[in-house]
């Protein structure tokens, strides 16, 4: 199926508005002022894992206009700060309360997706779940999920809405009329990434001993300014590399602060290296190095996948807030599209606290030139094989 990058951006953006109708319809309930932080277009394969979080919200089924289905999901802290305000005290109120919030909230949002499409939404009574909304994934056909985060500005609140349009309505949504991109090209760039980072999970124990798995990998549609917000603000140490031949763009390779330590006294035994609370030059090399190598085992694996060479640039050491790191790499993959494919996975040890997310940011107009280029029977049966130390 071929996608029209302008209607998936357009889309995107709706998606966004009617996330902020949505929030605008939960203040006016709590008073509680919010805003939405990130609105994705997630792409979903075969390969791709479901990342499941603990919460309660509602599902609704949309007919009519749109079929699909959309969900309004909360952590348990942003239930007891809903209940404080519209009903203190009263704990056995929670499923009622989400319920009438969810579907208060959906009122909106499907109202701003009806004008957008110039027709008319049914939307059925709100199921409630408890625990692990997976029900919204259920379906194999659905291929693009829109997906907005939506916080508090007291940070007091947060919730996320998910819009899961049935696969026959992309051809009015998203249908090819202009430069297009193939679903089945982003799955092959989805397969690619876990496979890289597969790679790379096996280069970190096998030079620090810590076993680690890759827990997700997404494919995501996002505005090119929301991916500093995207990674937040929580502090990361670890290496950016720049890919100076096609398909362009950037790879991150971050820890979060306490991984990263954990990675340097397993590559530097004996060593403290720590003077006052920062990570010590020696530890810096370490790092700087790990990454370089995973990095390289990454890329060599694309490499092969597309039939080519890339070309990286040397790492580049950093420590910082994720939207600090993203920041200059944004403003300069601004200067040409508004709009990413942008690549993630988690990279998760089974028995200690441990985290590293591997980013690719591609230049979005290369990605789709090499991606085009790709047999899809050789695709399924090539390996990511990049070489292991």
């Amino acid at each position: 199926m071929e996608v029209d990058i302008r209607k998936l951006e357009a889309a995107n953006r709706m998606a966004h508005e009617g996330a902020e109708r949505a929030a605008s319809h939960l203040s006016a309930m709590t008073d509680i002022e919010t805003s939405v932080d990130v609105t994705r277009t997630h792409v979903r394969s075969d390969a791709t894992a479901v990342e499941r979080q603990q919460c309660v919200g509602v599902v609704i089924e949309l007919d009519g206009g749109l079929r699909g289905r959309t969900a309004f999901t909360f952590p348990a802290q942003a239930v007891e700060r809903v209940r404080d305000v519209l009903a203190p005290g009263m704990e056995d109120m929670d499923e009622s309360l989400v319920r009438e919030v969810g579907n208060v909230m959906a009122g909106g949002f499907v109202d701003g997706w009806a004008d957008y499409l110039g027709t008319t939404i049914d939307i059925s009574p709100p199921t409630y779940v408890d625990g692990d909304p997976t029900l919204l994934f259920d379906d194999a056909d659905e291929t693009f999920v829109f997906a907005s985060s939506i916080g508090a500005v007291d940070e007091s609140i947060s919730f996320s809405v998910h819009l899961s349009p049935e696969v026959g309505e992309y051809g009015e949504l998203l249908g090819d009329d202009g430069e297009t991109v193939s679903v089945e090209d982003l799955s092959h760039f989805d397969e690619m990434t876990r496979g890289g980072a597969t790679t790379v999970a096996e280069n970190i124990t096998a030079m620090t001993g810590i076993e680690t798995t890759v827990e997700i990998t997404h494919v995501s549609f996002v505005p090119v300014e929301e991916v500093p917000e995207a990674l937040g603000d929580a502090t990361y140490v670890g290496v950016v590399i720049e890919l100076e031949t096609s398909p362009g763009g950037f790879v991150l390779i971050l820890f979060d602060e306490t991984s990263a330590r954990d990675i340097s006294g397993a590559l530097l035994p004996g060593d403290d290296g720590v003077s006052d609370g920062e990570l010590s030059g020696t530890e810096q090399n370490a790092i700087q190095e790990l990454g370089n190598i995973m990095a390289s085992s990454f890329i060599d694996g694309w490499a092969n996948a597309l039939e080519t060479t890339i070309d990286i640039s040397p790492p580049t050491f950093a420590h910082d807030m994720g939207s600090a790191i993203a920041d200059p790499l944004v403003a300069q993959l601004g200067q040409k599209q508004e709009f990413a494919f942008v690549s993630d996975a988690t990279i998760r040890a089974a028995e200690t606290p441990f985290d590293c997310s591997l980013y690719v940011l591609p230049d979005e107009s290369e990605l789709r030139e090499v991606l085009s280029l790709l047999d899809a029977d050789a695709t399924s049966e090539r390996k990511t094989n990049a070489g292991r130390l």
